[in-house]
């Protein structure tokens, strides 16, 4: 999950985001599509925790294409320019048969540039990774391993209200390095006074899926995001 495109900077002891986008269609084709994305964030002096929760919905035809969610509980510790984190997350993918995704993992993250909005992080840790997949209406597949995540974090400022957030993961096995995972997400934000509009592209990869899928997702979103601060 991208919770960097969630996370935004906070001066308040608490922080709640939430964003909704979605889609209706009705005639030849019925299509229903949802998303919902919400943060909890709390600091105080270097401490942040931030939880997460984000729901997708599609359906086509009365038949239930995706009913997927992901958690994730993040706990971060700032210093002058790096951070050390750790988190756990949760996950489940109709779309992609997975019936359970389990993480716990920690990390340090550097920043290598900052200027007033523009800024350039990259992050290192390593996770583990509980998955249990449906192979069939009778069987599944459970599939444990430990990863070693690489990621960079690009923010820059277009104009006073316009900017551009461009996040990559690279996931490797620590076991198999064939086995590795992609994920990179471009997106634009326009900020009004306490809501901003968003479009963003999600693009995920995996080179070595464990049941028949297909190795490559897109997505293409329009949202609104809203935030709510106070101390």
């Amino acid at each position: 999950v991208n919770t960097e495109s969630m996370s935004v900077k906070t001066d308040s002891t608490f922080l709640f985001t939430s964003s909704l986008d979605g889609n209706y269609t009705t005639g030849n084709v019925e299509l229903t599509q949802l998303n919902i994305a919400n943060q909890l964030a709390y600091k105080e002096g270097n401490n942040l925790i931030r939880l997460f929760f984000n729901y997708e919905y599609i359906s086509e035809n009365n038949e239930t294409i995706s009913s997927d969610y992901t958690s994730q509980l993040r706990y971060s510790y700032s210093f002058k320019k790096s951070s050390l984190y750790s988190f756990v997350q949760g996950q489940k993918a109709v779309s992609l048969s997975l019936n359970s995704r389990y993480l716990l993992g920690l990390g340090y993250r550097q920043t290598i540039f900052k200027k007033d909005m523009n800024y350039l992080d990259v992050a290192f840790g390593p996770f583990y990774e509980n998955e249990m997949y449906l192979k069939d209406n009778e069987s599944t597949l459970h599939i444990i391993n430990y990863r070693y995540s690489f990621s960079s974090f690009l923010n820059f400022k277009l104009s006073n209200k316009l900017q551009n957030n461009n996040v990559i993961y690279y996931q490797i096995n620590s076991e198999d390095f064939k086995d590795y995972r992609v994920y990179f997400e471009p997106k634009l934000v326009y900020s009004f006074e306490h809501f901003k509009l968003y479009s963003t592209l999600r693009y995920r990869f995996h080179s070595t899926p464990y049941i028949e899928i297909k190795q490559t997702d897109t997505q293409l979103l329009f949202g609104v995001n809203y935030e709510l601060g106070f101390n």
